[in-house]
């Protein structure tokens, strides 16, 4: 708490005596008298003045701890980078063996197809029908139509059609006959000349792939061959454009089917020498060819 000193001023002016004040009844206002003399200066007296400043205390004792409070959680800092990869772990242990999804079916579960042209069924081992045929493709006449020999089922099954030939509407197909009445007689049967061209559809399961070996009798070393024969097409001079087909050396005709329609016609091909080398290929020389399975 703090001290305050309290300051007392005794004036003397009009102090008369032994201090008392001279009173004086009051009257009509009299002129202005002469100024007074200046009082003394008034003496100081103090009371409860502050004393002096004590000595420094001890240091007081060490107060309890507080309480810690935990504060709010600081902003997200910055993605590191990437560490390097650890090492490989020890390989876990062999799985259970599986159990198979369903058994193999009576082809097994792979195969593929081909088409054996000159065949009403198909002649290697093991190789199923899925059906016989006749082959079928664009007038040698025509510059129109596909390109591409069709094996056409002789069981066909129809949707929406209209009866007739319609003309320019439409896109034709037709039959393909034996055109080998200029002396060429590469196959067995020598009696194929105008006979409609049968085909089938093979199977041959286990098997993944299939091409066909143009010029060759043979299948390359690891391949089965299906069946070997000779490449046939459309003429040189004839609008059409085909496939080469690759028809059995054995091929067969279709019962009835000599008569010379001339629809889509197939001729032995010949090497010919220019572009094409010669040896090995001779000039004028038929071509042979197999289609091979792996």
């Amino acid at each position: 708490m703090r001290s305050y000193c309290i300051l007392y001023f005794i004036s003397g002016f009009d102090l008369y005596g032994h201090g008392q004040w001279t009173v004086r009844k009051s009257g009509l206002p009299g002129r202005n008298g002469v100024p007074g003399i200046p009082g003394l200066p008034g003496k100081l007296i103090q009371s409860g003045c502050a004393s002096l400043a004590g000595p420094k205390g001890e240091k007081g004792a060490t107060g309890p701890s507080g309480t810690a409070k935990s504060g709010k959680p600081g902003p997200t800092g910055p993605k590191g980078e990437k560490g390097s990869d650890g090492p490989t772990g020890a390989k876990g242990a062999r799985g259970e063996p599986g159990t198979p999804a369903r058994a193999p079916g009576p082809y097994g579960t792979s195969g593929v197809t081909y088409v054996q042209w000159g065949k009403k069924s198909c002649s290697a081992s093991g190789v199923q029908t899925l059906y016989s045929g006749v082959a079928a493709g664009s007038h040698y006449q025509s510059s129109g139509g596909g390109a591409n020999t069709q094996c056409l089922p002789l069981d066909p099954e129809w949707g929406y059609y209209k009866s007739g030939v319609q003309g320019s509407g439409a896109s034709y197909i037709y039959g393909s006959e034996y055109e080998l009445d200029q002396g060429i007689q590469p196959f067995i049967n020598k009696k194929l000349v105008h006979h409609d061209v049968p085909c089938a559809v093979c199977y041959a399961a286990n098997k993944n792939t299939q091409f066909m070996l143009p010029a060759k009798m043979t299948c390359p070393t690891g391949w089965s061959r299906a069946y070997r024969g000779y490449l046939m097409a459309e003429k040189n001079n004839h609008a059409g454009r085909s496939m080469y087909l690759c028809v059995d050396h054995n091929a067969e005709g279709t019962a009835g089917g000599g008569a010379d329609h001339n629809g889509y016609t197939l001729y032995p091909v010949e090497a010919r020498c220019g572009s094409l080398p010669c040896r090995p290929y001779v000039d004028g020389r038929e071509l042979t060819c197999s289609v091979c399975l792996k």
